[in-house]
């Protein structure tokens, strides 16, 4: 094989090795890897009222983007406002140990909130993505449901950070093998094939 050729080889894929760009630099700024847990369409809401902790612990159904699945799920409203709020997790508790706590009637519409409605009860909003409190006359919220990334996108980028980074340096040693067989070229380098 002589040198000529393979120069016209390498030149040929130049474009192809040269335009594929910086592979971690995409992972890290351009890859979207962001999968959201937010209530399901069905939210199924349910509220509880926790007197030893003065806080109201809320029940609903969870929508998982990234398994595509539903799932119940619990947390303290006081205690995990700030967290909803800043679209975090809430710090989530067992569904199942609220069962003795005295339930809070939940009305899907201000329609069907009556004069002989309880003293203390919520009403969901028509997106089922909030509630408002009412307590003997004072309203307070709305309260939205949690929606929140679930933080794995950021472990699939540490996982995949390695292969990326040798596909760069992979793409960067044939660049500068490109130039040094360029060089070689250009010297008037002979290579006799027996």
């Amino acid at each position: 094989m002589k040198i000529e050729r393979a120069c016209r080889l390498l030149l040929s894929l130049l474009p192809a090795v040269a335009g594929s760009g910086c592979a971690t630099h995409a992972l890290w700024t351009k890859a979207d890897f962001s999968d959201f847990n937010q209530p399901a369409q069905n939210v199924n809401l349910r509220l509880f009222a926790d007197g030893s902790r003065d806080d109201l612990v809320v029940v609903y159904d969870e929508y998982s983007e990234r398994h595509d699945s539903t799932r119940t799920r619990a947390y303290l409203l006081r205690e995990n406002q700030t967290r909803i709020e800043q679209q975090r997790s809430p710090l989530f508790a067992k569904t199942n140990s609220f069962s003795a706590l005295q339930p809070v009637p939940v009305f899907l519409t201000t329609n069907a909130i009556s004069a002989a409605s309880p003293p203390f009860f919520a009403v969901l909003s028509t997106n089922s993505q909030s509630f408002t409190l009412c307590s003997n006359g004072h309203v307070t919220g709305p309260y939205a449901l949690p929606v929140y990334n679930d933080g794995k996108g950021q472990m699939e980028r540490i996982a995949l950070t390695p292969l990326t980074a040798t596909a760069d340096l992979t793409i960067v040693g044939g660049v500068l093998g490109y130039y040094y067989v360029v060089a070689l070229c250009q010297s008037g380098y002979s290579l006799k094939v027996k």
